[in-house]
């Protein structure tokens, strides 16, 4: 009370859990791993005359990135189910990064 603090120690324990078996929780890391798509986009007029409305679409490649948490027997599951695209791969330098214009 009055000038009197009171002061008590609070210990917090983060705990990382595997996305797909949260019952594991030790060697638990992050990963980051991308899924190429293809994203439809919608342009300009077919026909600057055309009156009818309809509108000129194009596929695009596009890339989703995703992140997860993972212990040893999910990561060795991704792996395993990546396994035979790696092999059909080759392997390459990660993209560089877009410059960005400033106007």
């Amino acid at each position: 009370m009055g000038d009197q603090s009171i002061t008590q120690d609070a210990w917090v324990k983060v705990e990382a859990y595997d996305d797909l078996d949260p019952t594991v929780t030790g060697d638990v890391h992050l990963h980051t791993f991308a899924v190429p798509g293809m994203e439809v986009r919608v342009g300009a007029a077919k026909n600057d005359e055309d009156e009818s409305g309809e509108f000129e679409t194009r596929l695009i490649p596009s890339v989703q990135y995703y992140q997860i948490e993972l212990g040893p027997d999910s990561l060795n599951k991704l792996h395993d189910a990546l396994r035979p695209f790696i092999a059909a791969a080759k392997e390459c330098e990660p993209p560089k990064g877009r410059k960005v214009r400033v106007k």
